[in-house]
């Protein structure tokens, strides 16, 4: 058996003393150290993945404002396709919002000059200042204008159909207001206009006075304006007047008799000739309106049997004339005993 000399016990207490130490650093507070390997390696992986990327982002384009004396007649592009690069974490917080509208401010600029798009604009626009800009499409674009003028032109209303039956539109008497109004715009277009015409009136289902609110009719021209949408458009509908005789004689009704008396007169029809507007004779014609004849007894004297020369009132429509034939008749008011009197004269 080989004795351990005091060098060999020293390394001996040396080495358990070492695996003491890396045991302690393993072991002691293993899931601490277990979760912060994880994190690190977390980390470093995000950090990996967060590393400059590239992105398009859409900006949208407004013209903002012109020189008073010209318009735009040029193309301005709706959008810009901006290609970003930048850590993504911060580009997709910028993906998220919408961008705010570029504002192109055309002060200045002249006919067929070029216009510029600032990238750093866009970047203040975009809220990514640390960002790299690579491209911009479109870049520019050429700015185009005319001269602004502006006139007054006529406003023609515009018929369709045929007035109805038994009236007439006297057209020298349509009024439309405003009988003129102001377009304006780019001079080329402005000059093409001579007059402004209204969306179509239709003049067959009009049977009294109207007054329309009609939509103008805007012209197929670019970068034309016109100050008024509608007009208002008085047509007067006159209706025409005729004559008719009504067939067969029409009765003639007693009205408010007595009640102890009988009442009747002779003849007990008559002839009736209407004049008025055709289309108010041709409904009291096809009895849609009403046309009645009738005397009234509380006008005459009962005690009387009989009155001579009544003339028969007529209840026709509004504006319609009434002639009769024979134009008076005869009215009796008979008590029972009258009656009976005149019925045994008959029988005989």
């Amino acid at each position: 058996m080989t004795e351990r000399g005091p060098g060999d016990m020293v390394r001996t207490r040396t080495m358990a003393r070492r695996r003491t130490m890396w045991r302690r650093i393993f072991l002691d507070n293993a899931g601490l150290k277990i979760a912060s390997i994880v994190i690190a390696v977390t980390l470093f992986l995000l950090v990996r993945e967060d590393k400059g990327k590239e992105a398009d982002i859409e900006v949208p384009v407004v013209l903002s404002d012109i020189s008073e004396r010209d318009v735009f007649v040029g193309e301005l592009p709706r959008v810009l396709r901006v290609r970003v690069r930048d850590r993504w974490s911060r580009l997709a917080r910028t993906l998220e919002r919408k961008a705010n509208p570029y504002l192109v401010d055309l002060r200045g600029f002249s006919n067929e000059t070029i216009y510029v798009f600032d990238r750093e604009k866009i970047r203040q626009l975009l809220g990514v200042s640390s960002a790299s800009i690579q491209s911009v499409f479109p870049s520019e674009f050429v700015v185009r204008t005319e001269p602004k003028v502006e006139r007054m032109v006529r406003v023609r209303p515009v018929f369709v159909g045929e007035p109805m039956e038994g009236y007439d539109i006297p057209m020298d008497s349509l009024r439309v207001n405003p009988p003129e109004v102001r377009i304006w715009g780019a001079r080329s277009s402005v000059k093409e206009v001579g007059e402004l015409a209204t969306h179509s009136i239709d003049l067959s289902k009009l049977d009294r006075d109207t007054r329309l609110e009609v939509p103008l009719q805007k012209p197929n021209l670019p970068f034309l304006f016109v100050d008024e949408e509608r007009v208002a458009v008085e047509v007067r509908v006159v209706a025409r007047r005729g004559r008719i005789t009504i067939v067969p004689p029409t009765e003639v009704a007693v009205r408010n008799c007595p009640e102890d008396k009988a009442c009747y007169v002779e003849p007990d029809k008559v002839t009736v000739t209407l004049t008025g507007p055709k289309p108010v004779l041709a409904k009291v014609k096809d009895r849609e309106l009403p046309l009645e004849l009738y005397v009234d007894a509380l006008d005459y004297d009962p005690r009387q049997s009989k009155h001579e020369q009544v003339r028969p009132n007529c209840d026709r429509p509004s504006g319609v004339d009434c002639a009769m034939t024979p134009r008076t008749l005869s009215l009796f008011i008979l008590s029972p005993e009258d009656m009976a009197k005149k019925a045994a004269v008959k029988g005989k």
